[in-house]
């Protein structure tokens, strides 16, 4: 399938990244799409005050400008929003079958009175339970019941100022078009809570064939850095401050000379991600520490982590930062920048380094480069947990998300085998042994 490229409108097969700049070329690969180049296509293609669905590759390739231009101006950008991210999971997850995907996919856009985006959602078909006869599922992307999705952030956009109109808009499409399709429960991505109320609702819409609970979602734990780093570690509990500045000292007393290296371009970052799925596997099977999952554990999401981060260091927007102690690299997280702000992503270290905490090294790294940058934000993936919470990440974002229930007899009925499904498999763990 060929993607249009930004403005340039060069084509590239969806899974091929677009080739680096030559060397000393002052071009900004990352431009982003203007007004003028987004709307006379919007106008032509897509109604105005109302939603569409696009549903085959073919369609989809008109939207890579409008999608860049909305996620530069939406509330709810984050990296894992991003066209580059979006694709490469289409590609990898959706149609790739991973897990129990159909390979169908639905993403809605929302359009203002201008024809201008205000609202779009990918979303993807699953089978509940690995079975049709138990029901169709339509999951965000970004989220699975049968798969490890890279990521704990659907993929929504709401255009600032519009969040309200773009959400309800998104969500009333897809509630026509559950009876349509005959989806048994479609799940959609809502508008940020801005008091954070945590307020469940109940929804009957007319014709009586579904019904609509909206209910709120933990979303990512964000951190505003402050302008200078001792103003930054003042705020650190005094253990986290002993840290930042013991393991470092004992790392160089025990092990000799060490570097911090941090990988920026297309090249480098292509040699550190290897590293990256080394360790994170590593870090996986290690027996000291915390018990850590492997989440890039099949040959299905290496790639995909291969295909975003090669996308996305010709943008800029990637970086790995690795320890490397006598010329082997013992620790490396990933962070994935936009402006102003860095997300904390996937991390892994070699067993033998446990004791140095070479992570806390390498966040300590990272907080002190950003804040010299000027960037104001650290975001961590959603969930609260004690190494974001020794950082001063506490307060989670709160979302709404609408989840869509049909109320057809046949959709009722395999709701009933699903929740007994889902009681036998808890009965089961409980029985299992320890």
């Amino acid at each position: 399938m060929a993607i249009a490229w930004g403005s340039d409108r060069r084509v590239f097969d969806v899974g091929e990244a677009p080739k680096a700049q030559p060397s000393g070329s002052n071009r900004r690969v990352s431009k982003r799409p203007s007004l003028a180049e987004v709307r006379p296509q919007s106008a032509r293609l897509y109604p105005a005050d109302g939603c569409v669905s696009v549903t085959t590759e073919r369609d989809l390739q008109a939207l890579e400008p409008l999608w860049r231009e909305l996620h530069s101006e939406a509330s709810d950008a984050s990296p894992f929003r991003s066209w580059d991210f979006t694709v490469e999971w289409l590609r990898h997850f959706v149609l790739g079958r991973a897990g129990d995907a159909t390979g169908r996919f639905e993403i809605v856009l929302a359009f203002d009175a201008h024809c201008r985006l205000i609202g779009a959602a990918a979303m993807f078909e699953e089978r509940s339970f690995g079975s049709d006869a138990l029901g169709l599922l339509l999951q965000p992307f970004g989220r699975s019941r049968s798969f490890e999705t890279m990521t704990d952030e659907p993929i929504v956009l709401l255009r600032r100022g519009q969040e309200e109109k773009a959400a309800q808009a998104l969500a009333q499409h897809i509630v026509a078009r559950v009876a349509t399709v005959g989806w048994d429960l479609a799940v959609v991505p809502g508008a940020p809570q801005l008091d954070a109320s945590g307020k469940r609702s109940v929804a009957w819409p007319r014709p009586l064939d579904s019904v609509q609970v909206t209910r709120p979602v933990a979303g990512i734990l964000s951190l505003d850095l402050p302008r200078r780093w001792e103003a930054f570690t003042a705020g650190l509990s005094k253990s986290m401050r002993d840290n930042i500045a013991y393991y470092p000292r004992r790392l160089t007393r025990e092990m000799g000379k060490w570097t911090i290296r941090t990988a920026r371009s297309p090249s480098e970052i292509a040699l550190a991600t290897e590293h990256l799925i080394d360790l994170h596997n590593c870090r996986s099977r290690a027996a000291t520490g915390v018990a850590h999952r492997s989440h890039i554990a099949s040959a299905r999401q290496a790639s995909f982590l291969r295909s975003w981060f090669a996308r996305a260091a010709i943008r800029s927007e990637i970086s790995i930062i690795s320890v490397e102690v006598g010329g082997e690299v013992a620790a490396a997280q990933a962070f994935v920048e936009m402006p102003g702000c860095i997300a904390v992503y996937y991390s892994g270290f070699d067993e033998r380094y446990h004791r140095y905490s070479p992570l806390t090294i390498i966040t300590a790294h990272l907080i002190r480069s950003a804040i010299e940058r000027g960037v104001r934000r650290l975001e961590f993936p959603p969930g609260p947990t004690a190494w974001k919470s020794r950082w001063g990440a506490t307060g989670a974002a709160m979302n709404d998300e609408v989840s869509i229930y049909a109320t057809r007899l046949p959709a009722l009925l395999r709701g009933v085998s699903r929740r007994l499904r889902l009681q036998w498999q808890f009965s089961m763990a409980r029985l299992a042994p320890a």
